[in-house]
């Protein structure tokens, strides 16, 4: 189901929870990105752009437990050592990390039921190699979900205005995506209200068939 939503409905919820968000928001969110990935035992995960959140591919090592996995991506050798440093103290036994390139994850062929990229994508510096490597890395009715930031008010703007604010719109990204070999089956636009400016959407997409 696509689901668009109104800019005055935007900007009601956004003077709602424009202060700091309520657990029950996050709670909310983490809800609708395990369920948009299809999370149950025995799958295995891609988290690619992990940085600092390492919370979220924990939890969802734990839904994929005790015989799936995840697999942390990061271009940073400083964030690969700590992502490591945080599973061990965590004594999360099916997670691992992955160092990948910038045009490149690394990841295996074939390999992943679905592959998360969270807050990342507008880092891609070659979005069109990184898709395409992303597409091979999912088996063939695998999932891809990406989950960005992006201005109401400024989503207008190009593409690399847009990047330098750590933004991307969902018509960009959703243009991207279809041109590198994927359907988009579903959105949720906004997901996340950050301020009365600022929202977070999800997009998921699969492999076209």
């Amino acid at each position: 189901m696509l689901r668009n939503l109104t800019v005055a409905w935007f900007l009601s919820i956004a003077a709602l929870q424009a202060l700091q968000p309520s657990e029950e928001a996050l709670k909310k969110l983490a809800s609708q990105v395990d369920k948009a990935l299809g999370l149950h035992p025995g799958m295995t995960v891609a988290d690619i752009g992990t940085g600092a959140a390492v919370q979220q591919p924990i939890r969802i090592a734990g839904e994929v437990a005790p015989d799936g996995k995840v697999v942390c991506v990061e271009v940073s050798q400083l964030y690969v050592d700590k992502i490591k440093a945080r599973i061990d103290d965590e004594h999360v036994p099916n997670m691992e990390v992955v160092l990948g390139k910038e045009n490149h994850p690394m990841l295996a062929r074939a390999a992943f039921d679905a592959i998360l990229v969270s807050n990342a994508y507008h880092e891609f510096t070659d979005p069109e190699a990184m898709l395409k490597h992303i597409c091979d890395a999912l088996r063939p009715d695998g999932t891809l979900v990406v989950v960005e930031h992006y201005s109401l008010t400024r989503r207008s703007e190009s593409r690399a205005v847009q990047v330098k604010r750590h933004d991307i719109a969902r018509e960009i990204l959703e243009r991207e995506l279809t041109a590198a070999g994927f359907t988009i089956k579903d959105r949720i636009d906004p997901v996340f209200v950050n301020s009365p400016d600022r929202f977070r959407y999800l997009v998921r997409a699969e492999k076209t068939k």
